[in-house]
């Protein structure tokens, strides 16, 4: 329509905001309010001389006194800040820094990367009174989406700023984003239906704060397995156990971390429920099907969580430290892929930031860099086919203390698994040895990172497959077995092919259990990398 107008309300403060049933918002007070063309390049100039100035004002409008339809957008993105931060714009904590007041704080922030620093700890906790309501807190999405589109909004040229209809549209989806998270909500009904009511024939295992229990659930035309992780709510850190655990599965997922079916928050009940994976690392350590190659990917897996939640992989500023890890901790899939599980005792702390919590977890699994030190014990456990807690009963030490001792004294050959000695190749196990050994280092600053522990034991990977396909021991042997010397070689020179006794022994650590693959009536076959005019060369040396 030609006469239609649109109106600029010139005042936008949280003053004039009011609140009616159900915290629905109305706009009021429109004294200063002037209505303009549809054209969005009309303006007109404020009916007084001095345009009233505040923490609201938009800096353009200062320099021009010109109404505009960015004028509200911009005070809309300072009452967007407000609600965030829980401070009004000219909170005296914001006009020391400038008489702007907290639109300055925030540009200072962005510019340092900290704007997450200011929201209100209320928001971030989810905390309603002195109860803590994890549904009510922030999506990681729906937080982002928000404080994005409120930047925008205060942008500090109206060229730069949106429109109403895309701010709109921006808090559209961060709601989305927030009440999506509430998908995952179960009632305790139907936990209680899966479990039987929690009964004891369906509770697999416990710990300080919990208890674990097998649960059917219908899908399709059928069942599937859960597994129901009920917290004691008595206890107060059976209760913040909860919600770290559910914060982190929420919002860190990865392949390798265990996936989250939904969670249950009724009362004094307090349940997360997960799929269902029946197999742990520790019952498998001593078990002959775990071959080695079996095993280096278990591990692969493990340092790709790690890597993830240590935030190596670019996700985002914030680091999980998981402060459990143990053999236990990590399920196995069908198909012995593997996921991290336990994260009750785990912290979400900015990177790079040395925490002061007292390390917390199970025996035998505690250090400085708790995770990397932990993992290096569960290396050291696929590495020997025991648990540390079984070294500890047997040889009165924790396996890092075993470990350090027999590498120390060269006796590695008493401790590592016989059937990783028939199957791993020299290299292979050498770099899985080395990093292992490495995360039990006691200085902190001389421990590997997660993604350099990962690196490392994929290149233990690409050695075993290398070696594998270069050389099959079972092939090898029989056709070693089949190889008689000839007369046609007795008189020819071989002085060419002749190699240095030293050499032979450097390259099988004279002649370590580690590189035999054979024993057969007076003769033993070992694989080694010898080295070779022409390079390295993995070669099967047969002593007599």
């Amino acid at each position: 329509m030609e006469d239609q107008k649109v109106m600029v309300h010139g005042d936008i403060r949280i003053y004039n905001i009011g609140l009616v049933e159900n915290y629905r918002a109305k706009i009021d007070e429109f004294e200063e309010a002037v209505l303009l063309p549809v054209d969005p390049e009309h303006e007109a100039r404020h009916k007084d001389s001095t345009p009233y100035i505040s923490c609201y004002t938009d800096p353009e409008y200062m320099n021009t006194g010109k109404y505009k339809r960015e004028l509200d957008v911009y005070s809309f993105g300072v009452v967007m800040f407000e609600i965030l931060c829980g401070r009004l714009a000219d909170d005296l904590i914001y006009l020391k820094e400038s008489d702007i007041g907290l639109v300055h704080v925030v540009r200072q922030n962005f510019c340092m990367e900290t704007l997450v620093d200011m929201v209100d700890p209320i928001i971030m906790e989810g905390r309603v009174g002195d109860n803590l309501l994890l549904h009510r807190g922030p999506n990681k999405d729906s937080l982002n989406t928000f404080i994005e589109i409120a930047y925008q909004c205060v942008a500090t040229t109206q060229d730069e700023r949106p429109t109403m209809k895309v701010v709109l549209k921006e808090l559209e989806k961060a709601l989305f984003f927030q009440e999506n998270k509430d998908n995952l909500r179960i009632s305790l009904e139907h936990v209680k239906q899966a479990t039987q009511n929690f009964h004891d024939d369906n509770c697999f295992g416990s710990g300080s704060y919990v208890k674990l229990y097998n649960g059917k659930v219908a899908q399709g035309d059928g069942f599937n397995t859960i597994v129901a992780k009920r917290f004691d709510a008595r206890l107060g850190q059976g209760v913040q156990h909860f919600f770290n655990e559910l914060q982190i599965l929420l919002e860190y997922k990865h392949d390798n971390v265990i996936t989250l079916v939904g969670y249950c928050d009724e009362k004094d009940d307090k349940v997360i429920v997960y799929e269902y994976l029946s197999r742990s690392l520790d019952m498998y350590l001593s078990d002959v099907s775990l071959t080695w190659t079996k095993r280096l990917n278990i591990c692969i897996d493990v340092a790709s969580a790690l890597d993830f939640l240590h935030g190596e992989v670019g996700r985002d500023e914030k680091a999980v430290i998981h402060r459990d890890i143990k053999s236990a901790n990590i399920l196995l899939t069908d198909d012995w892929k593997a996921k991290l599980v336990g994260f009750g005792l785990s912290l979400i702390s900015p990177l790079n930031h040395e925490t002061d919590h007292d390390v917390c977890g199970t025996p035998g699994y505690l250090s400085k860099e708790v995770d990397i030190y932990s993992f290096g014990v569960v290396l050291f456990e696929i590495l020997c086919g025991r648990s540390t807690l079984t070294i500890h009963r047997h040889e009165g030490h924790n396996l890092a203390e075993f470990m350090k001792y027999n590498f120390g004294e060269e006796k590695h050959d008493e401790v590592v698994f016989e059937q990783i000695k028939e199957q791993a190749v020299p290299q292979s196990f050498t770099t899985f040895q080395t990093i292992a050994y490495q995360c039990l280092h006691h200085e902190r600053e001389k421990q590997p990172t997660a993604k350099e522990v990962l690196m490392q034991l994929k290149k233990a990977m690409e050695f075993q497959e290398k070696g594998v396909q270069h050389l099959n021991t079972d092939q090898d042997v029989n056709s070693l077995q089949k190889l008689q010397l000839t007369p046609d070689i007795q008189g020819m020179n071989l002085k060419h092919l002749k190699i240095r006794l030293g050499d032979i022994e450097s390259a099988t650590d004279y002649f370590s259990d580690i590189y035999k693959i054979a024993s057969i009536d007076a003769c033993t076959w070992y694989r080694a990398e010898l080295d070779h005019p022409k390079g390295h060369n993995i070669v099967v040396i047969k002593r007599f």
